[in-house]
């Protein structure tokens, strides 16, 4: 998990470029960041659980971590290369790992149930988990 380090500058540049949400509130990248990897370690771990377990995240909980996911997007665009760059291993495992669970997907059933049309959204929009209580979900859309 992120363990990142940010010096004083580094901080101040993040927060500046934090992204609003819906909700009010203001994440950095480096914030959205882990969290994006905690979905991703969540949704992964949630397979192996059965469909009746009541910890189990849902396919609404899918369409919100990718909502989350977009974020992260958004807040690495507007950072500067170089903090970007600081942030861009991490990012990327994370999105190794959701892919190493996931399938290709239309987006078509993810779409509806986050209310979105998914064309020109980002590849994580386009993937589903490959087994697991999130694909008995799907199966009724």
């Amino acid at each position: 998990m992120m363990m990142l380090e940010f010096t004083e500058d580094e901080r101040a540049a993040l927060a500046a470029d934090a992204v609003a949400l819906p909700d009010g509130s203001t994440p950095d990248a480096a914030t959205l960041a882990v969290a994006w990897a905690k979905h991703v370690s969540k949704l992964d771990a949630d397979r192996a659980l059965p469909y009746t377990d009541r910890s189990v995240w849902t396919e609404h909980d899918l369409a919100g971590s990718l909502f989350l996911r977009d974020n992260l997007e958004r807040a690495l665009t507007a950072l500067r290369p170089a903090l970007r760059e600081r942030l861009a291993d991490d990012v990327r495992a994370a999105d190794e790992q959701f892919r190493s669970f996931t399938v290709e997907d239309s987006g078509r059933k993810i779409g509806f149930i986050a209310g979105v049309d998914v064309a020109g959204r980002g590849w994580w929009w386009f993937r589903v988990p490959k087994d697991g209580p999130i694909v008995q979900d799907l199966a009724s859309y």
